[in-house]
């Protein structure tokens, strides 16, 4: 059957319109796949946002100091709280680091045995024990002095051989230390220079160090060694005055002179007696 012109119309009218409608809809889809293609991600739920930010407040100021000091791109309080956790983790231990209490089931049970010392440890530590007190324990020993005129005295530092001063002698005294020949018995009297030889006694006595208990040892000219303590001492001027210091004495005795003063004008007399 041959159809009409205007049926003929009609159908090529529909067809275009029905082409028209598949090219617009090809054309819609094309351009969705390019949107979606480059569409962000999507933002987290909004509750899930207010819950990252209240953890944000929450972390230690020390480290929410540290992140807000360099600048992080990204969508806000999301990101800055993944980088507060990572900058977290590394101050501080986490659960699996950080110490326990030990659990009832790490101690050993009533059942299991101790492990057995070694004999031979055992062994070399008792010959250890045993000769450690079979060795005799050491001693201080007191210092030994031996020697012809000679005198010592350890807290001044002193040690000095002694030469003999004749009473008779009209030159003054050398830098030497002397034994003075107009002593009387049983009094050592030894004498030398503030300046040199009796420097450390001159010294002691200025400063107030000078102590009574102090010791001196002398050697006489046989290798007799004697120890004297200082009992006293006296400030005096060189007179017949001060005779009673090189007078004779009842008991053995020393005395220490040398001279004190701005210009040397007083003698410092040091009585000691001896002790056995």
């Amino acid at each position: 059957m041959e159809l009409s012109s205007r049926a003929r119309r009609t159908i090529s009218t529909v067809l275009a319109v029905l082409l028209a409608v598949e090219t617009v809809s090809a054309v819609a889809a094309a351009a969705t796949t390019r949107t979606v293609t480059h569409e962000l991600p999507a933002d987290p739920p909004a509750g899930t946002v207010l819950a990252a930010e209240a953890e944000v407040q929450a972390v230690a100021p020390g480290v929410l100091a540290l992140v807000q000091s360099r600048p992080t791109p990204g969508f806000g309080a999301w990101d800055d709280l993944e980088l507060l956790r990572e900058a977290a983790s590394r101050r501080q231990p986490t659960a699996a680091s950080a110490p326990t209490p030990a659990d009832a089931s790490d101690k050993p049970s009533g059942k299991a045995k101790a492990p057995k010392d070694d004999k031979g440890s055992k062994a070399k530590a008792s010959r250890h024990k045993d000769a450690a007190a079979k060795a005799p324990a050491k001693v201080k020993r007191a210092p030994v002095y031996r020697g012809t005129n000679h005198v010592w005295i350890p807290s001044l530092g002193i040690s000095r051989s002694v030469r003999w001063f004749p009473c008779d002698r009209q030159r003054p005294p050398d830098n030497y230390m002397y034994r003075w020949g107009c002593a009387g018995t049983n009094n050592v009297y030894l004498m030398g220079h503030a300046y040199s030889i009796m420097k450390p006694l001159h010294d002691a006595y200025v400063s107030g160090r000078l102590r009574k208990g102090m010791t001196a040892f002398y050697a006489d000219a046989r290798g007799k060694v004697h120890g004297y303590k200082v009992i006293w001492w006296r400030k005096t001027l060189p007179t017949t005055e001060a005779s009673w210091a090189w007078a004779p004495q009842s008991r053995p005795s020393m005395t220490l002179q040398t001279c004190v003063g701005r210009n040397s004008q007083y003698r410092l007399m040091v009585r000691l007696v001896r002790f056995s």
